[in-house]
């Protein structure tokens, strides 16, 4: 199947707002556009993962395309967004139905609640596809139109990433959906602005949920990690002629420094992609843990430690200490007994306590 590709010719004197991976959280998504200063003059481009994972998919989908019926709004699709398929054809009903039932915070699952439809393990698939099918025909076929690119004259916007510039041969799985697209050393002409995959999975030493601009690879990603990680945020790529800018939202409380504290060293962020760990040394909130593939040693929060068959994981940990000065505002991620991990200018790591009044 080749790639739906929407060529657009933009008025350069306008504003361009990317937005990507909304993932259904609509009190959010308007916040970032009313702080944006959003107008009918700017043009909104949407990276796609407009649904699911939050709790507003159906009206996060009727928002969108509400903007898009009256504003200069262009969508591309995300992964998220192909539940379409699945609703169409018959591809796997049995798996559709367990994702449903895993999957609470799913469109599927809000639209069976608008018709009173009981979802549960002896629901009939079928009766539920053809009831979606018939009352939720214009969100279905909203999505199924979506491009999977969008070029301008300067810029492509796919969710995932692209292979290649001849934009009709790339796959469309992996336009939808592909891991570390930056990691693949890949470069282009002109500049790539994906989502999908959180730009804090990139960090090494720390975690950063701000969009990454990668001049040599002309790579922006923009993905905050918003409905993703606990830190995620949702982020505005504001491209102003030559000027390129960003804002972000969150929907965490804040806390304000009141001692500084300086930054550590050596240091490890793990994402979920790399999360092999052994304990060490089992402690009452915290255990003393071996990262790996990095031979990493760090103190990881118990309730961040899982067994899946017969190995150890962890879900996102870091060991980096963030520095702040007196007066500083931070977001609170998590308080533990002595140390509160919290995002300070989009970069996530840990305060003591007696730093940080929240």
């Amino acid at each position: 199947m080749k790639p739906t590709v929407k060529k657009v010719t933009l008025d350069k004197g306008k504003r361009i707002i990317a937005i990507s991976d909304i993932h259904g959280n609509l009190e959010l998504f308007k916040r970032l556009l009313g702080e944006v200063n959003y107008t009918k003059e700017d043009i909104l481009i949407l990276v796609g993962d407009l649904i699911e994972k939050g709790e507003n998919s159906l009206e996060t989908l009727r928002y969108i395309i509400e903007l898009s019926n009256n504003q200069q709004v262009y969508v591309a699709t995300g992964n998220c967004d192909t539940l379409w398929e699945d609703i169409k054809y018959e591809i796997d009903d049995e798996n559709l139905l367990r994702y449903m039932l895993f999957r609470k915070n799913s469109i599927l699952n809000e639209m069976c609640d608008k018709l009173s439809i009981e979802v549960n393990e002896k629901s009939d698939i079928n009766f539920i596809k053809n009831q979606l099918i018939e009352n939720f025909t214009m969100e279905l076929s909203y999505l199924e139109q979506l491009p999977h690119i969008i070029e301008t004259e300067d810029y492509i916007f796919a969710h995932a990433g692209i292979t290649t510039e001849d934009l009709e041969k790339n796959e469309v799985n992996e336009i939808v959906k592909r891991d570390a697209f930056m990691d693949e050393g890949l470069a282009f002409s002109k500049y790539v602005v994906v989502g999908h995959w959180p730009t804090a999975n990139y960090g090494k030493d720390r975690a950063c949920c701000n969009p990454i601009i990668n001049k040599e690879q002309k790579i922006i990603s923009i993905d905050g990690g918003n409905g993703i990680r606990s830190e995620g945020q949702l982020n505005a790529l504001i491209i102003d002629g030559d000027n390129i800018t960003f804002h972000c939202v969150d929907n965490l409380l804040t806390g304000e420094i009141i001692k500084p504290q300086q930054a550590n060293k050596n240091t490890i962020q793990i994402p979920w992609s790399d999360n092999l760990i052994d304990i060490i040394e089992e402690g009452e909130e915290f255990s003393l843990c071996r990262h790996i593939s990095s031979n990493h040693n760090l103190l990881i929060k118990n309730d961040k430690i899982f067994k899946a068959k017969d190995v150890i994981r962890c879900y996102d940990s870091t060991d980096y200490f963030v520095e702040a000065k007196k007066g500083d505002v931070v977001s609170i991620v998590e308080k533990t007994d002595k140390i509160t991990l919290v995002k300070k200018n989009g970069v996530i790591g840990w305060v003591e306590n007696d730093k940080i009044s929240c």
